[in-house]
């Protein structure tokens, strides 16, 4: 079985997001992520971004490719890209999380050079699926 490729980004919007917008990229996310073979997890705080990718590396790669060059946010930065045994979202095609408490974890790791590994594996443990509630925790 191939390993499963997860990338982890932050970004910020250039211009306000309502929840039709948001609700625009998540429709969009999974209709075209099953095919792909890609799962992951939204998050938006309000004015800021982190998605988690997983899938055939690849095809995360272009993926986060085309993410980054979208003109609707700025400053993305890739944070954690790794091989895994398993997915951690593999029920998701792209769950969501908006969570306004995290706009300042989110936005350290935008601002500062030295991005902090404990607030990164804090957001992304923040994103992940609850193994018995099948949701976020």
């Amino acid at each position: 079985m191939p390993a499963i490729f997860q990338s982890f980004y932050v970004s910020r919007a250039r211009s306000a997001f309502d929840e039709a917008a948001v609700q625009a990229i998540l429709d969009s996310s999974r209709r075209r992520n099953p095919r792909l073979g890609v799962t992951g997890c939204l998050l938006f705080s309000g004015r800021c971004f982190a998605q988690v990718l997983e899938g055939e590396r690849g095809v995360v790669d272009e993926l986060a490719a085309r993410i980054a060059a979208d003109p609707r946010h700025d400053g993305v930065r890739f944070l954690h890209r790794a091989a895994r045994r398993e997915r951690e979202y593999g029920d998701w095609p792209m769950g969501y999380l908006l969570d306004v408490n995290l706009e300042d974890d989110l936005e350290t790791l935008l601002l500062i050079p030295k991005r902090s590994p404990v607030v990164v594996a804090d957001v992304m443990e923040r994103m992940r699926p609850d193994p018995v509630m099948g949701a976020l925790r």
